[in-house]
């Protein structure tokens, strides 16, 4: 039983240290800027929209004042009188670049979904499109990096992500943070990389060859359902590590960021089933380990445990903890040691609180609509409270 429990501490930390040492180019920044070439086509930035939060003008004013020569950016709300009209209204004037699309509401997917889509039949004109959200702030060459190798040619689809800038020590917003950065980490992995609807991009023709509009017309989600569906083609989306945007957080409560996971998780349930149920080996094995390395020194220092078993759990304790020190030196803001350690020890154990969640339900609830959701994340019934 000890070789058991030496064996799943080891491989969490040899999956933690590979993954650190894959991503973290690419968290970084990667090789920098992307090359466009002498002629760009013309791009249509899509943005569902909805409510005014704090940080929304920041983020809607920085997709607007980008630099990308040909642009038109199109803002879809769900309702003619959303907030977020009048807050891209205010904050857009009288540039022409930007145009503004009542999608209604959907019936048959996500509003998410069925907002894009609006916007994708408002951009007449455009050869790529530019899909974000408008929470997270951008820099000036976003787009021109996310669709940069799409317009030489590289790829058919392109995708960013985003870091997390901690306002403070709080442990959820250290943990949003971690468990952003893992997410992050993941992205040039190209056997399993999933395009992130937050910053992606897509040829014209690419978008219709992969029939995009049938499966975000009758899905949850738009990226966890791309994945698979980009696969039968045999395509994944191209990574782009330049074409990163930054989310600034601060003072995150335990509940908002155990909803925000929980829902995560549920986009993997209900869109990509056989990689949830993968996912329990894998929950174990990243969340079970602090807990046994604490078991193993708390029954030592009982007088009930081998001594043993107390240096192994150290041993692990300190590299558990010198591995967070490495993600530390990934945070976009300084954060304190302790802040950080904490944050980062409450994530493995609220990622297995959150997957746990998951067993109990097939409804999606977000923005004030309820989503009943069968296999493949095929919306079956939207349910307005």
């Amino acid at each position: 039983m000890e070789l058991f429990v030496f064996g799943v501490m080891a491989a969490q930390l040899c999956v933690l240290a590979a993954l650190y040492l894959l991503g973290q180019k690419h968290v970084r920044g990667g090789d920098g800027p992307e090359t466009l070439p002498a002629v760009c086509p013309r791009v249509a930035v899509i943005v569902p929209v909805t409510g005014d939060t704090p940080g929304m003008r920041e983020a809607v004013a920085s997709l607007i004042d980008q630099d990308y020569p040909d642009l038109t950016v199109i803002f879809v709300a769900g309702q003619a009188d959303d907030p977020a009209m009048a807050l891209v209204a205010g904050v857009a004037g009288s540039d022409a670049r930007v145009l503004q699309v009542v999608a209604g509401p959907a019936e048959s997917c996500g509003q998410k979904n069925h907002n894009i889509l609006a916007g994708v039949r408002a951009a007449h004109t455009a050869e790529v499109f530019v899909f974000c959200d408008s929470t997270h702030v951008a820099d000036r060459r976003f787009v021109a990096n996310l669709a940069a190798p799409i317009i030489r040619g590289d790829a058919p689809m392109t995708s960013g992500f985003h870091k997390v800038v901690p306002g403070d020590g709080a442990t959820a917003t250290i943990g949003m943070t971690v468990t952003c950065m893992a997410l992050h980490l993941l992205q040039p992995i190209r056997a399993i990389t999933q395009p992130w609807g937050g910053a992606m991009a897509i040829s014209r023709p690419a978008f219709a060859r992969f029939g995009l509009v049938k499966l975000w017309g009758h899905n949850i989600v738009d990226d966890f359902s791309m994945g698979p569906h980009l696969h039968r083609f045999g395509v994944a989306a191209w990574p782009v590590a330049s074409a990163c945007l930054t989310t600034p957080l601060a003072g995150v409560t335990m509940a908002r960021w155990d909803d925000w996971l929980t829902r995560q998780l549920l986009y993997l349930k209900f869109c990509i089933p056989p990689g949830w149920l993968v996912s329990i080996i894998a929950v174990l094995l990243l969340a079970a380990p602090p807990l046994l390395a604490a078991s193993l020194l708390g029954a030592w220092a009982l007088g009930g445990g081998a001594g043993a078993g107390a240096v192994a759990g150290a041993s692990y304790l300190a590299v558990f903890a010198g591995l967070a020190l490495c993600f530390r030196s990934l945070s976009p803001r300084p954060v304190g040691i302790l802040p950080w350690l904490r944050g980062y020890t409450a994530t493995f154990l609220m990622l297995a609180w959150c997957f746990g969640r998951t067993f109990t339900t097939n409804t999606m609830a977000w923005r004030g609509i309820r989503y009943k959701v069968g296999w493949g994340g095929v919306v079956k019934r939207v349910i307005r409270d």
